[in-house]
């Protein structure tokens, strides 16, 4: 509106192919075939253009990028091609969501990316549309801050009916493409559609006798009330602190009462009152100034459980928030018990981008190979950590714990 602009100068780069999009390689198979775990994740895919600027531009100004690249982004790319490198052929990762077409000039090459990184991409829906939603990142050299404006080019969501058709189609597929063991969403639309999705999977789940678990990933201000019967129907949500910060904002802590306490465990005893704490690693950040126990990140934690209420028979859910070089932050909802994770930090921030989409993909593997909630935490924050330190996804696996490899 104030008809200001700014200006970035490109050169022609030597290669499209981004740093970023080599991330793991094809993982090998385990010997004796195809893997007999299948991970669903729905979640954004675009294309991404980005400019790498010496210090962020003011505005009605003009600089020469120090450098373009072409690349696969969303929550989806970065989150499926790490969790991929980091099961290492242990599990089928599978993407759902939308492309205008498959032959799409901008769809055929993120497709072609996720595949040469070993994601299986057969379970997308063809939607119609001008082209790949977009992204147009600005990231400074001096800060490795980012600056994100994305456009979806006419290309709209997924429906709920194509995902309860494509759960339908993975659980048929088990013998040969993985017997699904875990569904992640991330909520981009109303929660009536994710709970229409959310109540598909479960439908599908119930046919197996270990009830696989279900994620949802929280970043938009949905409406919190609207949002309940979603969250109930969850077996783990990873919250941003954006989000978190909103619902702050917006009195959650009077809206769900006095929010200090929880409600007692299922045995009657009071949760505990101190987060559990890793041992701190070398780089790790330091505890929130005034106690873990004030930090907002719980406090609305604890607010939520209370809006909640009653779980429903037999879940035992995990919330957790990330709070950026702060760490991480969980509470397992039946029993109030809270955690915390400091964050791993680097001695230079190179490239934050999608660094909170390899936490969840950390979590979800750490989770898969069977860690409690602290394990998982310090998963998530050590390979992102690893993350922000290099430009890309290349290597990661060698930053997860060894008892998680």
């Amino acid at each position: 509106s104030s008809q200001k602009r700014v200006v970035i100068c490109l050169l022609p780069h030597p290669h499209l192919r981004s740093p970023m999009v080599a991330a793991a390689g094809t993982p090998m198979p385990p010997p004796g075939g195809a893997p007999a775990q299948r991970i669903l994740f729905c979640a954004n895919l675009c294309v991404d253009h980005v400019c790498e600027v010496p210090t962020f531009p003011k505005e009605d100004s003009g600089q020469r990028a120090l450098d373009y690249r072409k690349a696969i982004g969303g929550n989806g790319a970065n989150s499926t091609r790490v969790l991929t490198q980091l099961r290492n052929g242990r599990s089928r990762v599978s993407w759902l969501g939308p492309v205008p077409r498959r032959d799409e000039p901008d769809a055929a090459f993120v497709l072609g990316e996720l595949e040469a990184a070993g994601v299986d991409v057969e379970l997308l829906e063809e939607v119609g549309g001008d082209g790949l939603p977009s992204s147009f990142i600005l990231a400074s050299r001096d800060t490795a801050a980012r600056t994100i404006v994305s456009a979806r080019r006419g290309t709209r969501e997924m429906s709920a009916e194509h995902f309860a058709a494509a759960a339908g189609r993975a659980f048929a597929e088990g013998a040969t493409m993985g017997v699904p063991c875990w569904c992640h969403l991330e909520c981009r639309q109303s929660p009536a559609v994710m709970l229409k999705m959310a109540t598909s999977w479960h439908a599908e789940a119930s046919s197996l006798a270990a009830h696989p678990p279900l994620s949802l990933e929280l970043e938009k201000n949905w409406d919190l009330d609207e949002l309940m019967p979603l969250l109930r129907l969850c077996d783990h949500l990873l919250i941003d602190q954006g989000f978190a910060e909103l619902q702050l904002a917006d009195n959650i802590l009077q809206r769900c009462h006095d929010a200090k306490e929880l409600p007692s465990g299922p045995d009657g005893t009071p949760p505990s009152k101190r987060p559990k704490l890793s041992s701190a690693p070398e780089g790790a950040a330091a505890a929130p100034v005034g106690g873990l126990g004030q930090h907002p990140a719980l406090r609305f934690l604890r607010a939520l459980r209370r809006a909640v209420g009653e779980l429903p028979d037999g879940r035992s859910p995990c919330w957790v928030c990330t709070w950026g070089k702060s760490g991480s932050f969980a509470l397992e909802a039946a029993s109030g018990e809270t955690f915390f994770q400091p964050a791993i930090l680097q001695e230079k921030a190179v490239d934050s981008v999608g660094a909170g989409d390899t936490f969840i993909a950390s979590y979800l593997h750490a989770r898969i190979a069977g860690a409690g909630t602290q394990a998982a935490l310090a998963c998530g924050a050590a390979v992102a950590g690893r993350k922000v330190g290099q430009v890309g996804f290349a290597n990661l696996r060698s930053a997860v714990p060894q008892a998680l490899e």
